[in-house]
């Protein structure tokens, strides 16, 4: 369950290669996206094209394109499989935490009116934080475990895309590395950038290739200092 030599793991790991979501406009005012549907901002849009050409250029090889059913996700994985000739395959178990109540709340109002909850929740030492009526981070964990292991099982040996949420990578990312789901804020996992993993699901053994690559995107960010007056 740790990141080691790929010496250890089994013969087929699989790679996995996770995007990050592009930008959302509730990324943008802040606001606590969980199962919350929320439209990709103008810089998402443009995000979306440059993380599709690219994954398109450097993996479109491939062999499948999972996804999460949010839309913000969705909408970057057909951009991706537009370009690769894939459909994606949407699972509910890719979705970002829920965060019941609180789930589409700004944060702002979270940080006046429910600032005992927002310090639980960035509590890196409270495994057993639950936001009320959402989900708990150990079952948070045992989903991303569990969808993880469905998708390397079902392409030994391959290279697959999974498109997701920036939770769901971080929570991965403890796991392989034997954390507590509750340090998930020390893996920063910027829009639209790409998380590379060999994981081998028999021996639960992964590798991190790569983590939070966003320099495909370069370009959209010269341009934006360049317009900066």
């Amino acid at each position: 369950m740790n990141d080691t030599s790929p010496l250890d793991m089994g013969p087929n790991p699989t790679t996995l290669l996770l995007v990050r979501h592009a930008e959302t406009n509730d990324n943008v005012v802040l606001r606590l996206s969980g199962w919350t549907d929320a439209d990709l901002s103008a810089r998402g849009e443009a995000q979306v094209e440059l993380v599709a050409d690219h994954v398109n250029r450097a993996h479109g090889h491939t062999a499948a394109i999972y996804s999460s059913p949010l839309v913000r996700a969705r909408r970057t994985a057909e951009a991706i499989g537009a370009l690769t000739g894939h459909e994606p395959i949407l699972l509910d178990d890719l979705r970002e935490m829920y965060f019941g109540e609180m789930d589409g709340r700004p944060f702002e109002e979270l940080r006046t009116a429910y600032a005992d909850l927002l310090a639980g929740d960035e509590d890196a030492e409270r495994d057993d934080f639950v936001w009320p009526s959402g989900e708990s981070r150990s079952g948070f964990s045992e989903r991303v475990r569990r969808v993880v292991d469905r998708i390397a099982q079902a392409h030994p040996g391959q290279a697959v895309t999974v498109v997701t949420h920036g939770g769901v990578i971080a929570v991965f990312l403890t796991i392989l590395h034997g954390e507590s789901a509750a340090r998930w804020r020390k893996w920063v996992v910027p829009n639209a950038s790409l998380t590379e993993i060999a994981w081998d699901p028999a021996t639960e053994i992964g590798q991190v290739l790569r983590h939070g690559d966003a320099a495909h995107l370069a370009a959209l960010t010269a341009e934006e200092t360049g317009s900066r007056p």
